[in-house]
């Protein structure tokens, strides 16, 4: 994908930069997401955006500091950064608010991520405004995106029950 040199290029995290997959009862049915590994094809498509000359940010639903390693062994976008020596200029972390105003913020043009929600509401801003960010929907498992909301979001939950 060539772009003009110098452009603002986001990409999410988790199931974009990351990949989780399902576990599965014995009927078939998901019971949990679990990290498996860096999402190698995006992590080179960043690198190579880089080298074309744009700025690269990650843009993530996450809560900034947030770590649940009994829940979760995935690193953190500041870990895989430095563990994959990823040429990133800042992560702006959103805690499961719209992205938009985060990428309007900054002059973001292509964002990447695996929610098509949040893909089509850029989209439709962009089909409203003429301008803004285009988004770039990446692969990822059926419906995986909300699975996770809703995992992280009850384990968040029965935290704050658990310190009331």
């Amino acid at each position: 994908m060539m772009m003009t040199a110098g452009t603002n290029i986001s990409f999410d995290y988790d199931n974009t930069l990351i990949r989780y997959k399902y576990v599965y009862d014995e009927d078939g049915n998901p019971i949990d997401a679990v990290y498996t590994e860096p999402h190698e094809e995006n992590i080179e498509t960043l690198q190579q955006l880089h080298d074309e000359g744009n700025d690269i940010f990650i843009v993530t639903a996450r809560i900034e500091g947030l770590s649940l390693p009994e829940h979760d062994n995935s690193p953190k976008p500041e870990e895989l950064i430095e563990m994959l020596d990823l040429p990133v200029r800042k992560i702006f972390y959103t805690s499961n608010r719209c992205k938009m105003d985060v990428l309007r913020d900054n002059g973001v043009t292509v964002h990447f991520d695996d929610c098509p929600e949040q893909c089509d509401r850029i989209m439709d801003e962009w089909a409203q405004n003429c301008s803004g960010p285009i988004s770039v929907l990446v692969d990822a498992p059926d419906g995986i995106n909300d699975f996770l909301k809703e995992k992280f979001s009850k384990i968040i939950g029965d935290l704050y029950e658990r310190e009331s």
